[in-house]
């Protein structure tokens, strides 16, 4: 029988710090949305563990790079909002210390007259799955499609807009919790029935909620609520709930309705993680009846969410907890009475992590 972790996978600082090197700096995490950079010029900043990256449009060209001047190490872009940031600069980045130049893809444009040699910002792996624009700190991972097969193609069949989609909204929430706490409770619905009433029965029919475990994906799958008790059937055509995480922290959701909506989940410290969601319509300014629907779904799942990750994490503090057993089903394949996916959560970070947990 599968157990729960370990209280000090949550709780240890030294833990944490194994991760930001072991999970986030080696594997795909999710920073933002091609619509962000479309545009010459563009720039879109993200925090990656405990890194800050940018992406750039370079004439039709998106690179990424790590977010810090080769000179004594001043951010290229200050950050300015939780979540990231976007600006458009004129054809060239500028360092706010001492002003050295770099052109947009990378490379040293002028260190004020001086000649210091020839010098590149370190560029980062980018990759887009069905618009979505994602990173990877590690050069040598496999690519993102190996990792994450047939999710872009499945993404587009529920969406075919998704590629096109603006950022309409942006909640965050600084959540008093371990990330894996906060991915755990995200990935298994074991909970749903006694706490989000308002998603089982207004958004998914709980009774056809599917969750399969493969590798660094979790599939989330669930028929829609009827028509009748669902706001999110107004906002257009299509019945059915999936969702897509990525191992260690993104998920891309699409609501009945073709509503396409992302969590994801930064890394603070060992008890903060960063809660960014997000909204993807087809305009800039949502509708009243999308600004509805958005202001639903953080007032009822999001929020309730927040107290329960927050309980868990003090609980693992306790002297009296003990990991107990999770329950599975044989199948393999989760549903709202079962919680397979955290069983499997906790092996890839295990497995990450090989000898650093001690």
């Amino acid at each position: 029988m599968s157990r729960a972790l370990a209280a000090r996978y949550y709780t240890d600082p030294e833990i944490f710090s194994a991760e930001l090197d072991a999970v986030f700096a080696r594997s795909w995490v999710m920073v933002g949305h091609e619509s962000q950079v479309a545009e010459h010029g563009q720039v879109l900043t993200a925090t990656v563990g405990d890194e800050s990256v940018f992406v750039v449009n370079n004439r039709g060209q998106l690179g990424a790079f790590y977010n810090v001047c080769q000179h004594r190490g001043h951010e290229l872009f200050p950050p300015q909002r939780p979540g990231g940031d976007e600006f458009s600069v004129p054809g060239l980045m500028t360092c706010p210390y001492h002003a050295w130049v770099y052109n947009l893809d990378g490379t040293l444009a002028s260190a004020r007259s001086r000649d210091v040699g020839e010098i590149c910002l370190p560029p980062v792996r980018m990759e887009q799955l069905g618009g979505f624009v994602f990173v990877n700190l590690d050069h040598g991972a496999l690519g993102l499609a190996q990792v994450a097969p047939g999710v872009e193609s499945e993404l587009l069949a529920n969406a075919p807009a998704a590629p096109e989609r603006v950022l309409s909204w942006r909640n965050t929430h600084l959540v008093r919790a371990n990330w894996k706490v906060a991915v755990e409770n995200y990935n298994e619905c074991y909970h749903c029935p006694n706490v989000h009433r308002s998603f089982t029965t207004g958004v998914v029919d709980p009774a056809s909620y599917r969750i399969r475990c493969e590798g660094d994906v979790i599939r989330h799958a669930a028929k829609g609520a009827p028509p009748s008790q669902s706001g999110y059937t107004r906002l257009g055509e299509g019945a059915d709930y999936v969702a897509y995480f990525v191992w260690p922290a993104s998920a891309i959701q699409v609501y009945p309705g073709q509503v396409v909506n992302t969590f994801r989940w930064i890394p603070l410290a060992v008890d903060q993680t960063l809660l960014v969601r997000e909204f993807w319509l087809d305009t800039a300014e949502p509708s009243d009846v999308q600004r509805e629907v958005i202001d639903l779904d953080w007032q009822t799942t999001a929020t309730e969410d927040f107290g329960l990750v927050e309980s868990v994490q003090r609980g693992m503090s306790s002297r009296g907890y003990r990991p107990g057993p999770l329950v599975c089903e044989p199948s393999g394949v989760g549903t709202v009475h079962s919680e397979d996916s955290v069983a499997h959560l906790g092996q890839l970070a295990v497995t990450a992590l090989g000898d650093r947990a001690g």
